[in-house]
């Protein structure tokens, strides 16, 4: 599990596409062993090899299918967070790294003290986005702010911007989507009732 809260940007150093999966190849700027998991982008990754100072990390199927992994190339910025451990604080929500889809920027309103970022996705996810409800974008935890039909908006203040790989991104810029899991739940138990 990770909180969502990015305090690392890195440029990714080497992707190796195949038909169904990927390899991709990252300096961290924490130590990792293999076998431990890390948000790459949101997406929760596991450490396959260490080579030097490179960790290698295979991607399945199922993630290429659901992330923007795919989309890469060697030099995009990465958002990149260790897994959460049992002393750490929670100081953004749980955010498992399981991404659920991904979904369009549409437009990013400029603001002295902040951006506002306008979010388009599925609309199988409209159950799952509430206002005023959680949602991690490329692994970054934040509030959604306003729901449209077919669009949510999140406001990222100075600090998240400065300090994540938002700060870089553009209109037509694919994201990751994870849902609260909360709400995931809550919908499941609901579909039982």
């Amino acid at each position: 599990m990770f909180t969502g809260i990015i305090k690392n940007v890195i440029k990714l150093d080497r992707i190796k596409k195949g038909k169904n999966n990927i390899v991709i190849h990252l300096s961290l700027p924490f130590p990792a062993n293999i076998g431990d998991s890390v948000a790459v982008n949101g997406t929760c990754l596991t450490v396959s090899k260490i080579t030097g100072t490179t960790y290698i990390f295979e991607v399945s199927a199922e993630t290429v299918k659901r992330s923007n992994l795919f989309h890469l190339r060697t030099g995009d910025w990465l958002n990149v967070e260790p897994s959460l451990s049992a002393k750490d604080l929670l100081h953004g929500h749980l955010v498992y790294g399981h991404v659920d889809v991904t979904g369009k920027i549409l437009s990013i309103k400029k603001g002295f003290d902040s951006h506002d970022f306008n979010i388009e996705y599925p609309e199988e996810l409209s159950s799952f986005i509430a206002e005023k409800g959680s949602v991690a974008l490329d692994g970054v935890s934040l509030t959604v702010s306003e729901i449209k039909k077919n669009s949510f908006k999140v406001v990222l203040i100075k600090h998240t911007l400065k300090n994540t790989n938002f700060k870089y991104k553009k209109t037509g810029n694919i994201v990751n989507i994870e849902v609260d899991p909360l709400a995931r739940y809550l919908k499941r138990l609901m579909e039982f009732k």
